[in-house]
Parts: C-alpha cells; structure tokens; sequence
C-alpha cells in the first residue's frame, strides 16, 4: 500500500492511512540484528493488504510519525531469548513472556529504544489497540558480521508478518470470518 497522502493542511485523511503498521527495526550491519530490515525488503517484494511497512532500521524515534489512525502495529526485531532455540517468536507486545529486544535499552546512540518509543506512543494515546512482536533469537549481533541464525528465519517472518497482517486488517473493519 502507497504511503498515506496529506490533506491540503498537511494532515492525513483516515481512509489513506493502512489499518495496519508493520515497524521494522535493526542495524542491517550487525548480524543477526538485520533481521527487522530484511523481513521489511521480504515484505516489499510482495506486499501485504492493507498494511503499510516502514524500515525503522537505527532510527525507532520515527515510529511516532506512523501511528495517527492505526488500528494494529506489529513490531519485527531481534530478540535476546536463549530459552527460545531457533524459532521464529510471536508475542503480545504487553505480554510478560515477551522478550528484551537487542537495542532494549532507553537511550542508547540512536535515540529512544523501540520499547520507550511505543511506551511514550502509548501515553501520547498514540499507541493501536494491538500490538504484536514477530522476531528471531539473536545469534550474534556484532557491527560487521552477517546475518547468521536469523536469516534462515526471514522468509517464515515476511509470510507470518502478512497472514498477521489480513488477519489484523479484517478484525478492524469488523469482519471476523
């Protein structure tokens, strides 16, 4: 789906803005941490319904300038889960299972974390009412090294990303089939 377009006073009309954000974090130079940028150009290739898709890569202070009109968000990142093996992790953003992403900490060199993003989007009254986690266990997540552990993990991502996606999209315009 296109971005949304501005009205004349520079707004948006709430038909133009997708029912459904996907934010995609990650520094696509350090391993496994390029997992966000890779499911977002996976998902650019064949876009989903009805969602916009953002690369937010080291800059999460964006995701505030994305979430006017919302109804769902769902965040892919890496994530620091050594319980998890090697599978692709889904949670309620809320939820206490939730992992620590990579980049958890409140200020780091690129800004707010994610975490304090949707924390501060959150007291604003910005935040959807859904928001979801999609990630992969972090391997390695050094400045220069490849993707490693994650990448096997993309593709499943992008294909989770937009079932999650229609599913989100349907039960905000009321259709529950």
């Amino acid at each position: 789906m296109a971005s949304p377009r501005p009205r004349a006073d520079g707004g948006l009309t709430m038909a133009d803005v997708a029912p459904v954000l996907v934010a995609a974090c990650g520094n696509a130079m350090a391993g496994d941490d390029a997992f966000g940028p890779a499911v977002a150009a996976a998902l650019r290739r064949e876009s989903p319904a009805h969602c916009q898709v953002i690369d937010l890569g080291m800059a999460p202070t964006a995701l505030l300038d994305h979430l006017q009109g919302r109804a769902a968000l769902i965040i892919v990142d890496a994530a620091e889960a050594p319980d998890a093996g090697d599978d692709l992790m889904e949670f309620d953003w809320d939820s206490p299972a939730r992992p620590a992403l990579v980049r958890q900490e409140q200020l780091s060199t690129h800004g707010l974390s994610i975490a304090a993003q949707i924390e501060l989007a959150r007291a604003m009254g910005l935040l959807p009412e859904v928001v979801k986690l999609i990630a992969a266990p972090v391997g390695e997540a050094q400045l220069g090294r490849p993707m490693d552990a994650a990448a096997r993990l993309v593709e499943r991502a992008a294909a989770r990303v937009r079932a999650l996606a229609a599913e989100l999209a349907r039960a905000s315009a009321g259709d529950v089939s």
